[in-house]
């Protein structure tokens, strides 16, 4: 059974470099995401470490996703998810002040009071990196790797 790991992190460098280092520790780019409400660090972060697009939800195509695109970027419309990778097509789009992407992390397979508590994570700029492991084995290479790369707690009492 497919297992998720998450981490959360402050800083767009400190995620990179975690993705980079998963990437060479043998984890695939097909199984790692990304999400944040901050589209243009996400953007870089997926340039940088190769996991995909940043996406924002629905009609990301077309002139209505490029309307959509410039009011996230320019903070005009309510706080919403980007993400990256596998998880993007549930995550992108996900409203972060309602909750959108608490739904949208259960969906996923998060536990609701985790879920609640990485949605306030994103809501305070952080970006949550998600890795999808076939094998339960690779859960402490991950968590080691993520804690070298200075990933925050996940406090529920946030």
């Amino acid at each position: 059974m497919p297992t998720l790991v998450l981490g959360i992190f402050g800083h767009r460098s400190d995620a990179a470099l975690a993705i980079e280092e998963l990437k060479e520790n043998g984890i695939k780019t097909k199984n790692i995401s990304a999400v944040t409400k901050q589209k243009n660090t996400l953007e870089i972060i997926s340039h940088d470490t190769g996991i995909g697009a940043a996406q924002t939800g629905e009609g990301n195509e077309g002139l209505f996703g490029t309307a959509r695109g410039l009011g996230v970027g320019l903070d005009m419309l309510a706080d919403t998810a980007v993400a990256a990778g596998p998880a993007a097509r549930k995550l992108a789009g996900a409203d972060i002040e309602t909750d959108g992407l608490t739904v949208s992390l259960i969906g996923i397979g998060i536990p609701q009071e985790d879920a609640e508590a990485y949605a306030r994570h994103a809501d305070m700029e952080h970006i949550i990196v998600i890795v999808f492991l076939d094998e339960e084995e690779q859960r402490e290479k991950v968590d080691s790797i993520f804690a070298k790369h200075q990933v925050l707690p996940l406090s529920t009492g946030l």
